[in-house]
């Protein structure tokens, strides 16, 4: 895994790396030191990241491979989103989420969830959408970041939907437990309804500050709000709304007009049809999922 995400957005990947000052040569002699005493992978929360979450981290090192830069440059970039505000980018960035449920009695229930995705500024690599095809778990189409093994908003051919909402906070630094963004998709290879994705979210070992809305094709929603390394659960219907993140610095412009609902750009998720469909540049694009 990883490896079509790496090739497809290398320049991305570099140009990320290079804003932040991040080295990103490639050793060319394979080895195996940095997994066990390597500074990133061989300890604190970088080894937590390898020991519990082996997928993701498969598709970091493939992510790595075809971009052609280090593990351990993508795995800096995951590990100094944590600390959330101006560390956490577009991830960290004032966002809206919302969950709702439609259909009565007479009619189908469905639930329908929406995040707004703020724009890039300042050379910051922007939105791009992908689909995951793992070898065990389910499928899913997906919105997130070029260098991101998780998905931000997604749904998986089993009819489950995620939302991550933006990243507060978290732990600054190299120690600690891994980025709560994680659980995004975890959740999407793993499960096809709420109650089994819960059940997860609360025994995985992240921390941060962040809020989880999920939705299956039953109709069944949920939040899971991560605190530090506490969860708390709540399942329901109706009408859900969360808003949060930081406001974009030195550019009041993309504050005021973009960053609003009424003209943000946004993802739109529908479990029971399995469908993604992204409003951008005054355009609308709809992927569905096929059994």
């Amino acid at each position: 895994m990883g490896l079509a995400q790496g090739a497809a957005a290398r320049v991305a990947i570099r140009s990320e790396l290079g804003r932040l000052g991040i080295p990103c040569n490639r050793s060319r002699m394979p080895s195996l030191r940095a997994l066990v005493v390597g500074p990133l992978r061989g300890s604190g929360a970088g080894r937590e990241f390898y020991r519990h979450f082996a997928h993701q981290a498969e598709r970091l090192e493939g992510l790595a491979t075809a971009a052609n830069v280090s593990a351990d440059a993508i795995l800096d970039l995951h590990l100094r989103v944590r600390a959330g505000g101006a560390m956490g980018g577009l991830l960290s960035r004032r966002a809206s989420v919302r969950a709702r449920t439609v259909g009565n009695e007479k009619a189908e229930k469905r639930a329908l969830l929406e995040r707004t995705l703020p724009i890039a500024i300042d050379g910051e690599s922007g939105w791009i959408v992908r689909e995951s095809c793992p070898e065990v778990g389910f499928r899913s189409i997906e919105v997130e970041l070029p260098w991101l093994v998780s998905a931000v908003a997604g749904v998986n051919v089993g009819g489950l939907a995620v939302v991550a909402g933006p990243l507060l906070w978290g732990a600054a630094g190299r120690d600690g437990a891994s980025p709560s963004i994680l659980l995004a998709q975890e959740c999407l290879q793993r499960f096809s309804d709420v109650q089994g994705a819960l059940g997860w979210c609360q025994k995985r070992p992240v921390e941060g500050e962040q809020s989880f809305v999920l939705a299956d094709a039953s109709g069944a929603t949920a939040s899971v709000v991560v605190t530090g390394r506490e969860r708390r659960v709540q399942e329901g219907e109706g009408e859900l709304y969360l808003e949060g993140g930081e406001l974009p610095t030195g550019n009041s412009n993309v504050a005021s007009d973009r960053e609003g609902d009424a003209h943000a750009d946004r993802v739109f998720l529908d479990p029971m049809a399995r469908r993604l469909q992204i409003d951008a540049a005054g355009a609308a694009i709809e992927i569905g999922l096929l059994d």
